[in-house]
């Protein structure tokens, strides 16, 4: 599907979208956090490995 070249045809999608049932503008969903500390910890695992492997080439 091309891009609109107007408001109109805009406006135009938005009315067939919301008269096929399909909201256009979903409301947004609420974080959970769950993400951030997997990728923290994520994070954490990795240094921890880069670490270990800079002390052990330097003994």
């Amino acid at each position: 599907m091309k891009a609109p070249e107007s408001i109109e045809e805009e406006l135009a999608i938005i009315a067939e979208a919301i008269d096929a049932g399909i909201d256009p503008f979903p409301p947004k969903k609420e974080p959970t956090g769950w993400a951030k500390a997997a990728l923290g910890w994520f994070m954490v695992i990795i240094m921890v490995s880069w670490v270990s492997q800079l002390l052990y080439r330097s003994l």
